[in-house]
C-alpha cells in the first residue's frame, strides 16, 4: 500500500466529511443506555457481538469527552486525523467497521480508544509529534487495540462481571443494571488501570506495522515513545497510570523495527504535518 492512493483521498475527505465522533458516540450512548437500550445491548453478550461492542463503545466515548476537556473546535484539525486515522484503519485487519477520530482538550499527552471504533488523542500529544509518520504510530496503536478486541476480550476475563459469557434475557430482567455493571468495569480498564502490558507491546508492534502498510517510516511510534519519555512527568500523568513506561516499550518496540530494514527512503511528512496542525493546538 502506498501513499499516493490516500492522498486524493485525504484531500477528498477534507473537503466533504463532517465531523468526527460526536454524533455516533452519542447515538451508541442514547440507544443504550441502562434501562430498555441496556437489556436490549446485553442479552446477546455471549461473547460480546459487535453491535454491543459498538454500545460499550459508544457509551464509553461519551466520558471520554467529560473527562478529557471536551472535543477540539477546529473543523480542520479534526478532519485531519480523521482522514489519516481512516485510512490506517482500511489497511487493518479490521477494515469492516466504522472509525470515529476526534481530538480532545486535554493537555495531559494521552491517547486512547474504546471499542467499536473510536479514538482520541490530547490536544497535549499532538504537540509533541513532529511528523506524520509519528502521528501515523500513535493512531495505528489505537487503532490495533480495537482491531485486536484488546478491551472486550479483557472485560470478558473480568472476575467483577463473572458469568458474563452466559447471561440469558431472563437474567438481565432480573438485573437491569448489569449493563450499569459492564460500563463501570469497561471504564475501569479505560480510563483508570489501563489494559495489560503485552497488550500495549502487542498494539505498539501492530500499529507500526500499519503505518508501514499505508507507506511511512515505521519508527515513528519509537520516536513519539522516545519524545514521552522525556516530557511526561510520572507523578501526575494519565498516561503512566493507563500504559507501560515509554522504555519499557521501546525496548520491546526494538527487536520488531529490526524486521523493517532500509526505510529511509520512506516518508515522514513533516511539513505536511507541521501545516494541518500549525496555529490550531
Amino acid at each position: 500500500m502506498n501513499l499516493s492512493k490516500y492522498f486524493s483521498v485525504f484531500t477528498l475527505c477534507i473537503l466533504c466529511s463532517g465531523c468526527l465522533a460526536v454524533a455516533p458516540a452519542m447515538e451508541a450512548y442514547q440507544g443504550y443506555n441502562v434501562g430498555k437500550g441496556g437489556v436490549q445491548a446485553a442479552k446477546a453478550m455471549q461473547p460480546i457481538g459487535f453491535e454491543e461492542e459498538k454500545a460499550i463503545g459508544g457509551s464509553l466515548a461519551t466520558q471520554v469527552f467529560t473527562r478529557f476537556g471536551g472535543l477540539h473546535t477546529d473543523r480542520e484539525l479534526q478532519k485531519y486525523i480523521a482522514t489519516l486515522g481512516r485510512a490506517l484503519a482500511d489497511v487493518s485487519d479490521r477494515p469492516d467497521i466504522e472509525y470515529y477520530f476526534a481530538v480532545v482538550n486535554s493537555d495531559q499527552p494521552n491517547a486512547l480508544a474504546t471499542p467499536g471504533g473510536y479514538v482520541f488523542l490530547s490536544v497535549g500529544l499532538l504537540r509533541l509529534i513532529e511528523n506524520e509518520a509519528q502521528l501515523a504510530g500513535v493512531l495505528g496503536h489505537e487503532i490495533a487495540h480495537i482491531s485486536k478486541r484488546h478491551a472486550l476480550h479483557t472485560l470478558e476475563r473480568s472476575k467483577k462481571v463473572a458469568g458474563f459469557g452466559s447471561l440469558s434475557i431472563s437474567l438481565l430482567g432480573q438485573d437491569p443494571n448489569l449493563f450499569g455493571k459492564i460500563l463501570d468495569q469497561a471504564g475501569e480498564i479505560i480510563f483508570t488501570h489501563g489494559l495489560d502490558k503485552n497488550l500495549e507491546y502487542e498494539a505498539d508492534q501492530y500499529g507500526l506495522e500499519l503505518a508501514h502498510r499505508l507507506g511511512y517510516q515505521p519508527n515513528g511510534l519509537a520516536e513519539v515513545l522516545k519524545i514521552l519519555e522525556g516530557n511526561i512527568k510520572k507523578d501526575n500523568s494519565v498516561f503512566f497510570s493507563t500504559h507501560p513506561s515509554p522504555t519499557d516499550r521501546l525496548s520491546h518496540l526494538s527487536g520488531t523495527l529490526k524486521d523493517y530494514p532500509n526505510n529511509s527512503d520512506l516518508p515522514i511528512l513533516a511539513m505536511e504535518f507541521q501545516s494541518a496542525v500549525k496555529g490550531k493546538l
